[in-house]
């Protein structure tokens, strides 16, 4: 790997040992570049940029893996304009590397980049010549240059053995003169062996003098031994980099008009290159590769040759060279190769009309197994089944076995080819039925075998996966027409497939089994695909019941189970019941076919959930006595049935008198409950918290059930035991800092068993402990008030919950409403009063006063608020927020940039824009809080609402032009500058991850892309609104704004951002005197780039 290379020992350069710190860093970006993840490393780069404890050395590398790592990402762009960018960006990285004139490793890997790089780039032009309708001689002009470029990049000048390098300016010299160096050094050290006098015989019956070589020291040894393998490196390199230059002229001769003198003389150029490293390195790999290349070369000449005789020569010639590879026999690379070899030779054959050179044993090659399925080893199989064909063809009617037969082969190589669903897929679809062959669409079930019959089958099947493979392709570029139609063809394909299984299965025989066993878990798997879910499930539990041991019938059988679920949620509600009956019964079938493997002990868990949803202890009893002592699973199983049981025992203790089980009973089921998890707790094996490890919450209810049950009985010394377990115990846990023990409900339960029990056993610290933390997992973590005591929050949790209903509901505005809001206010500040006074910590106060600004802001709880109110409720806020300030000290200044936010916000509210943006600008003084989006956003909303508010015109214009484009103040003597990024800039950083995946977090920086790319056309529009002389400028840069958002996004973030846009288009359209037609204006002008139409109701 390049990256690798890049960062290796440089044999021509000094050696320094690394910090920890770029040895961790290069170790990571290696990892990225192994893992081809471009844009993580992308972001590292940037790091080691800005981070100043990095060396020089690793900084220096930055530009290059920068580059590698664009050329990455380009691969997954499929806008060709987008990816030119990329290209010239990557291209641009390699260039200001080289600037630095590396030397050794590092200029043989950028110069050899910077040619690879350049090759694709001129590959993507020819691409782009191919497409319907594009200009495709401007695309191949263009291309040139780039191979050219290439060339240059790789390939040193002709120069005499031992003539000096004087400048290192291409990748070929590079490799030279590390070898040169190398080699020099290598002689340096066996300079001291004794060597044979001048007059020493050189040859014939005379024996030469004796030498006795000097003993060299071990460090002299070991050096020599760490040179000689530089110099297999470097040769090794010396030979990939040729390769790659005669590879550069083939690929430029695709960019030229083939049988001019150009394109004859580059492709000339390029075989006599491969013939030359063949010649020089003939038992080499490299060199076998170049023999092949050259053949190809001859082939390519062969095609375009007009002219019959000189075709006829080049054929041969191809022929001939390509022989030394086809004769190759082994493994590794020679496959392979010889496929290659193979399938250039049969395009030769077939272009000569000399059928019967392909022998016995290539055929034998043909016929055999595809080693990797890729263009080369189908294009083989493809083209032997046509020579085939055409082979038996021309034989006489009289050798009507011989004709068979080839029919026979060319059938079987064409119906692999086909079913591979990939290259010459639908060449051999059409050459098969030329052949006579039977395809899916024309089968009726006349097929003469199973196994032909299966083949029509799987000829379906593969075409079906190929269209699954294009509606994902073109889902992912955004083609959703595209993607329903491959869907819908896929539908088809498989509904096909279904039929034809269905038509192969009678035709099977008792030697049949093992296939059709298969068949029938593929119609299994294709029938739950299709959402015939009734139909699966029965074959599914045919196959688990009748052929447990058959390939594929476990995953029938969890076919079979999901699809009675499903159709026990979804299906018609008649089916509902049964269908959870046939659940049971699969589940059953499971557990008894499998019980000690993983299957079994996964229905048993599906079992118990149904159970415990039917509130059925029977039905858990009977799991309970199922459960195999080597199932991998029985203490999960343990564990949930015996905590489901115990539940039960608890639920059916407070029902009345009569239908309640008998005490009786009850003591048994708790006894049962009690055994089951303590059997379940002994199988768990001890593993301290201390460690890292983290338990299973099933592991840690279970404790807690069986808890509850020991206090019940007044086994303290067992509650003791459990609670402090240092595998699993619960109040270890709660104690812990696993968010999965200290918060949600868990906790809640933890905590609540914990005081019953602690205050029962007279344990008060550990009980007020206990009281403290429910306090703190009763405010469900919320970062105003997490550290706020759980009652207080609790409480005012309900109060702001009615607080909003009132305000957004039917009823809003009305006396009633009003009535019922002024009192609930008055409970409110009550309670906000109480927290104020009795608990003096920041989160406390933070909390206190961020829940006034809520109140005060006219947004949520703000909306039922009377105006004055309002007012005093920001007045308490800001009071608060500034003793916050006041009061200074080491934990204030964590929450400082929090509480300049809350005050920038809240001095917005009352509309003092001048301290508003004083206490933003003391935020994004600070460069690593630049970077904080929310702030950002919050410094951009702060600026429009000022523009809209201001009444002086000036003021309102500069501030919706700092809006937009942001504003750099300060950073005089010393000082950090402040940056704002306004609306333009907010979409520029959003731009990447919000098309970067359909993730939660990639929708949220969409939403916010769009909301940025709209302020933006919004701003200009208030500030056309209030100019004169530069109105229609404004206008037409607002329409513009909106135009290029919606050719780069049509969606525009979905119906309800679209209908804002088209809003706001609108609007400026009504100001500019033009009409209001909205979206119909682009369609009119920009031949379609338009915004699709919403849905209806949307």
């Amino acid at each position: 790997m390049i990256g690798h290379a890049v960062c290796a020992e440089d044999p021509a350069g000094p050696q320094t040992k690394e910090s920890t710190a770029d040895l961790t860093a290069r170790r990571l970006l290696d990892a990225l570049e192994e893992r081809e993840m471009p844009d993580v490393s992308l972001w590292v780069l940037k790091r080691i940029e800005d981070d100043q404890s990095f060396s020089k050395a690793l900084k220096d590398e930055v530009p290059f893996r920068r580059a590698t790592s664009l050329v990455g990402t380009s691969r997954k762009e499929s806008d060709s304009k987008k990816r030119t960018l990329i290209f010239d960006q990557a291209e641009k990285e390699v260039d200001r590397f080289l600037q630095g004139k590396p030397t050794g490793n590092q200029a043989i890997a950028a110069y050899t980049q910077k040619g690879n790089l350049l090759i694709e780039r001129g590959r993507a032009k020819v691409e782009q010549s191919k497409r319907p309708g594009e200009d495709a001689k401007t695309f191949l002009v263009e291309s040139l240059p780039f191979f050219d470029g290439a060339i240059k990049s790789l390939e040193g000048p002709k120069r005499k053995p031992g003539e000096e390098i004087v400048s290192v300016e291409n990748a070929e010299d590079a490799v030279l003169e590390s070898l040169r160096k190398v080699d020099a050094e290598l002689k340096e050290l066996q300079g001291d062996e004794p060597k044979p006098s001048d007059d020493a015989p050189k040859g014939g019956p005379g024996k030469p003098k004796k030498v006795i070589p000097k003993r060299k020291s071990s460090a002299v040894t070991k050096k020599m031994e760490q040179l000689e393998e530089q110099q297999d490196l470097l040769r090794g390199q010396l030979l990939s980099t040729r390769l790659l230059i005669a590879a550069a002229y083939f690929e430029k001769s695709k960019a030229m008009e083939p049988q001019s003198k150009e394109w004859t003389a580059t492709v000339e150029k390029s075989a006599a290159d491969f013939r030359e490293l063949y010649e020089k390195y003939r038992s080499r790999g490299a060199g076998l590769f170049a023999r092949y290349y050259e053949g190809r070369n001859y082939a390519v000449l062969a095609q375009a040759q007009a002219k019959p005789e000189e075709k006829q020569k080049l054929l041969e010639k191809a022929l001939v060279t390509l022989g030394d590879v086809r004769v190759l026999d082994g493994p590794g690379f020679v496959p392979g190769l010889r496929a290659k070899a193979i399938n250039t030779s049969l395009e030769c054959w077939l272009e000569a009309k000399k059928y019967e050179e392909f022998d016995e044993r290539l055929l034998k090659i043909a016929l055999g197994k595809i080693e990797k399925i890729d263009a080369d080893w189908l294009g083989m199989k493809y083209r032997a089944a046509v020579l085939l064909e055409r082979r038996s063809d021309a034989l006489p009617e009289k050798e009507k076995i011989k004709k068979g037969l080839q029919l026979r082969d060319a059938k079987k190589l064409a119906t692999e080819v086909a079913k591979a669903g990939k290259d010459f897929s639908k060449e051999s679809r059409a050459l098969l039925e030329q052949l006579g062959k039977q395809m899916p669409e024309d089968t009726d079930g006349g097929a003469a075998s199973f196994e032909t019959a299966m083949d029509a089958a799987k000829l379906s099947l593969a075409s079906m996966q190929t269209k699954l493979g294009e509606a994902k392709l073109a889902t992912a570029s955004g083609k959703a027409e595209v993607a329903e139609a491959a869907k819908i063809a896929s539908a088809a394909d498989r509904v096909k497939t279904i039929e034809a299984i269905r038509k192969a299965i009678p035709l099977a025989g008792a030697e049949d089994i093992d296939a059709l066993n298969q068949a029938r878990y593929l119609l299994t798997f294709l029938l739950y695909d299709s959402r015939r879910l009734h139909d699966a499930a029965t074959l599914g539990a045919f196959l688990a019941e009748r052929y447990p041991n058959a390939k594929g019938s476990r995953q029938a059988a969890k076919i079979a189970m999901a699809s009675w679920q499903q159709l026990a949620k979804d299906g018609p509600e008649s089916w509902r019941v049964g269908a959870k009956a046939q659940c049971a019964d699969v589940v059953e079938l499971i557990m008894r076919t499998w019980p000690d493997d993983v299957e079994g002990g996964d229905a048993a868990m599906i079992a118990i959930a149904a159970a415990t949803e039917a509130r059925d202890p029977d039905r858990l009893l009977s799991i309970l006595s199922q459960v195999p002592a080597a199932s991998p699973r029985r203490a999960d199983v343990l564990m949930r049935v015996g905590g489901a049981l115990w539940r039960e025992v608890l639920e059916k203790r407070r029902l009345e008198e009569g239908v309640r089980p008998t005490k009786e009973v009850l003591s048994d089921w708790k006894k049962k409950a009690s055994d089951a998890i303590d059997d379940g707790l002994k199988a768990i094996p001890p593993t301290p918290m201390v460690s890292g490890t983290t338990p299973a919450k099933t592991t840690v209810a279970a404790a807690l059930a069986r808890c509850q049950m020991a206090i019940e009985d007044g086994d303290n010394a067992l509650v003791n035991s459990l609670f402090d377990d240092p595998s699993y115990g619960p109040w270890i846990v709660a104690n812990g800092s696993d968010p999965g023990f200290t918060q949600g409900q868990l906790a809640e339960n933890i905590l609540t068993v914990a005081l019953r029990y602690f205050i029962q056993a007279e344990q008060i610290d550990k009980a007020q402990e206990a009281m403290k933390k429910l306090e703190t997992v009763a405010g469900d973590g919320e970062e105003a008030s997490a550290k706020l005591t759980g009652m207080y929050q609790s409480m005012g949790r309900d109060l702001q919950a009615q607080l909003v209903a009132m305000g957004a509901g039917d009823r809003s505005g009305t006396p009633e409403s009003e009535a019922k809001a002024a009192a609930i206010l008055g409970g409110f500040e009550k309670f906000l009063d109480g927290v104020e006074a009795r608990d003096r910590k920041v989160p406390a106060q933070m909390w206190v006063a961020t829940t006034y600004l809520s109140l005060g802001s006219g947004k949520g709880t703000g909306t039922v608020v009377p105006k004055a109110k309002a007012e005093g409720y920001l007045a308490r806020a800001a009071e608060v927020y500034e003793n916050l300030l006041k009061k200074g000290g080491e934990e204030i200044s964590k929450f400082e940039p929090s509480i300049r936010l809350k005050m920038s916000a809240l001095y917005g509210e009352l509309g003092k824009w001048d301290d508003a943006q004083g206490h933003l600008d003391w935020i994004l003084s600070d460069p690593k809080r630049q970077n904080s989006l929310d702030t950002q956003i919050q410094a951009a909303e702060l600026l429009q609402a000022a523009g809209e508010k201001s009444a002086d015109k000036a003021k309102a214009d500069q501030y919706f032009k700092e809006a937009i484009v942001g504003r750099k103040s300060g950073g005089a003597n010393g000082k950090p500058a402040v940056v704002v990024w306004g609306w333009g800039g907010i979409a520029n950083k959003l731009a990447r991850q919000a098309f970067s995946g359909s993730d939660e977090k990639s929708l949220e920086a969409r939403k916010k892309f769009f909301n940025a790319r709209l302020n933006v056309a919004k701003c200009r529009l208030a500030r056309a609104e209030a100019s004169a002389s530069d109105r229609q400028k404004l206008l037409e840069m607002a329409v513009n704004d909106i135009r290029v958002t919606v050719r780069l996004y049509p969606e525009l973030g979905g119906p309800s951002m679209t209908k804002q846009f088209e809003k706001t288009l609108k609007e400026i359209q009504k100001l500019m005197g033009s009409k209001t037609n909205g979206w119909a204006a682009f369609e009119e002008s920009d031949a379609g780039a338009v915004p699709p139409a919403p849905a209806a109701g949307s």
